[in-house]
């Protein structure tokens, strides 16, 4: 039983710093991911206080009952799989540390869900979403937005980028941009991403038309807000898409950031890229992320028998 709160919340907290710093040094977590593991981990503990149970002593019992509690409030599955992840690293560590001998959590099982296929848009689709960007940029009064969204298309669809990645990039990163780029993804970690030709053209555009935009002078990101020394928001990104999207008559819901980036996974495996190529290119840590991708249609999976199998155009004639 505890007999001080305070005393047991700060001893908790500084265990979950020490764990968060140590995983930082081992994996190189992502902003996202600390704070998650971070906001898990106190729950737990606060949890575990307030019923007067020190996290110490929390036994397989005190875990079964505190992940019922999780599912009476309907948290999805990646949430409470996200949960359980970081409560047993959490508990390996203090074994680690020598203070407790078992895992409370080794017998509690993993809970399933349905990976389900990132939605993608059709290749013909990004090709009328390009199409129309251009004719925009050609025939519209508002240059800046137009060539912007030309440019953040082409170079999200080019790469795979994420948003995030592609608004922190500085301009000199692309003055003298060759065929691939450089940048820093999720963790702080690097991996190089590839141009293609049509995309290193409207970057050597915006860059020219972005250069007589006085109010950018000081501003060292390829993408600059209107006023001051950062970067535009994801949101006028999202808002720039999405106002492309309607002057087509897409549904807004099908485009976004994040499913070009899925449209540039999908498209370069149904053309036959391998996953461990998709995975550097993506820049994801674990294969297994990328293998969602790998969830296709039958009619794509026959399509790859008959198109690229070896004795696809060999004929055997019956003696």
């Amino acid at each position: 039983m505890i007999t001080n709160n305070n005393s047991e919340d700060k001893h908790g907290s500084d265990l979950i710093q020490k764990l968060i710093n140590t995983l930082s040094l081992e994996r190189g977590l992502s902003e996202n991911t600390k704070k998650a593991y971070k906001n898990d981990l106190y729950y737990m503990i606060k949890s575990f206080s307030n019923q007067g149970i020190s996290f110490i002593n929390a036994n397989e019992t005190d875990f079964q009952k505190l992940f019922t509690t999780f599912k009476a409030k309907n948290l999805k599955v990646t949430s409470l799989s996200r949960k359980l992840s970081s409560f047993k690293c959490f508990y390996q560590f203090l074994i680690e540390e020598n203070y407790i001998s078992v895992n409370p959590l080794n017998n509690i099982d993993g809970f399933k869900y349905q990976k389900n296929l990132p939605s993608a848009l059709s290749e013909n689709e990004i090709s009328l979403l390009l199409k129309k960007a251009r004719e925009d940029f050609n025939n519209s009064n508002k240059k800046l937005k137009s060539l912007r969204t030309l440019t953040v298309l082409e170079i999200l669809y080019s790469t795979g980028m994420r948003v995030t990645e592609l608004l922190n990039l500085p301009l000199s990163d692309f003055i003298n941009l060759n065929d691939k780029l450089q940048i820093k993804g999720k963790g702080g970690v690097f991996r190089i991403v590839f141009f293609n030709k049509e995309a290193k053209s409207i970057i050597h555009s915006w860059i020219k038309y972005r250069d007589r935009e006085e109010l950018f002078n000081n501003n060292r990101y390829m993408f600059p807000e209107r006023e001051g020394l950062g970067h535009i928001s994801r949101q006028i990104i999202y808002k720039d898409l999405m106002d492309l999207s309607i002057s087509i008559g897409f549904n807004i819901k099908n485009v976004s950031p994040h499913k070009i980036r899925h449209s540039f996974a999908t498209h370069l495996l149904n053309r036959g890229a391998d996953l461990r190529s998709l995975q550097k290119l993506l820049g994801h840590a674990d294969i297994s992320t990328t293998e969602i991708y790998t969830l296709v249609e039958p009619d794509r999976l026959s399509g790859l028998v008959k198109d690229i199998h070896p004795l696809r155009n060999i004929e055997f004639k019956n003696k």
